[in-house]
């Protein structure tokens, strides 16, 4: 018997109990029900061994009880699953993601940081060609034409234009999983890939939302299938004050930042830490500011980086 089969056959059963057509707020309420049974379910399956240090009552480990009752613990998860309209492969994909997700992270803290030179790098548009990628869904998705040269950092004057929500749009893009199939920058993680084996330090440092848990795992997801170089990742929409609360910080060890976006930039700069913008249509008031160096390629990258270190 395999997932999909234990889907359907406790659809079945759920059936017997509850009616098919249900509003959301009654699914709520028969969500409640089913973790309730569910926590008394896994209660259950903690009798099953002494878990209780001051009360040894039993003398060994009941196999047959926790087998069933982990039975019982697998059909109430997948109970509420089928109540929300949740498949097998719907988990079988969460489970692969999380499962990515786990390994990484586990990489990642494995990886200890011993004073090598630090690099700060942004994902969209500095490794990601995420504003030419979303351009092309929105005129693909709702017709929505925006030109990808135009000096606004967000693209809301189109979207509000077009009759539709700049927020709910986004939203959808993420829930349609468009952050997996962002093309990447060849030549930044070329540059990247140098960097790294110079022995620097690659922190990848982004603004997405990482309570939304689709964008926090398609962006990790997206950076094993590229094969993105880097030691660690972290997600904050306040860049200057992560990087200043940072382990790199007060040892002066980084080295610069790489970030395409003007307040960012400006806000790390602005404190003392050199920042490589690549030069886009909408950065232009950074031009002059101090700190800040603008980049027309990415063949430009490796000298400056070199130069902030010597």
């Amino acid at each position: 018997m395999n997932l999909k089969t234990l889907f359907s056959k406790q659809l079945k059963f759920n059936d017997l109990f509850y009616q098919k057509k249900l509003t959301e707020k009654e699914k709520e309420e028969i969500t409640k029900s089913l973790i309730l049974a569910l926590h008394s379910e896994v209660s259950s399956l903690a009798d099953n061994i002494n878990f209780k240090d001051h009360k040894i009552n039993r003398e060994c480990v009941d196999l047959s009880g926790m087998l069933y009752e982990s039975v019982d613990v697998l059909r109430y998860l997948i109970a509420i699953l089928n109540l929300w309209d949740f498949s097998s492969d719907d988990l079988v994909s969460a489970y692969k993601d999380k499962e990515l997700f786990l390994h990484a992270r586990h990489r990642s803290g494995q990886n200890k940081w011993c004073g090598e030179p630090v690099i700060i790098v942004d994902i969209d548009d500095v490794i990601a060609q995420f504003r030419e990628c979303f351009v092309e869904w929105l005129e693909e998705r709702h017709g929505v034409v925006v030109d990808k040269n135009s000096p606004e950092y967000y693209t809301s004057t189109e979207v509000k234009n077009a009759g539709l929500n700049p927020e709910g749009v986004f939203f959808q893009f993420i829930d349609e999983r468009q952050f997996r199939e962002i093309r990447p920058c060849i030549e930044m993680l070329n540059s990247l890939k140098s960097l790294k084996r110079e022995g620097y330090w690659i922190h990848l440092l982004t603004a997405r939302p990482s309570d939304n848990l689709i964008v926090k795992y398609d962006t990790y997801s997206w950076i094993e299938i590229h094969k993105i170089p880097y030691d660690r990742i972290d997600f904050s929409p306040e860049k200057y004050r992560w990087i200043a609360q940072s382990e790199y910080y007060d040892t002066g060890k980084i080295v610069c930042a790489i970030d395409d976006s003007p307040k960012h930039a400006a806000e790390i700069a602005k404190h003392g830490i050199p920042v490589i913008v690549p030069r886009k249509s909408y950065n232009q008031e950074v031009l002059d500011v101090e700190n800040i160096e603008v980049i027309d390629s990415c063949d430009e990258v490796l000298k400056l980086i070199k130069s902030f270190s010597n």
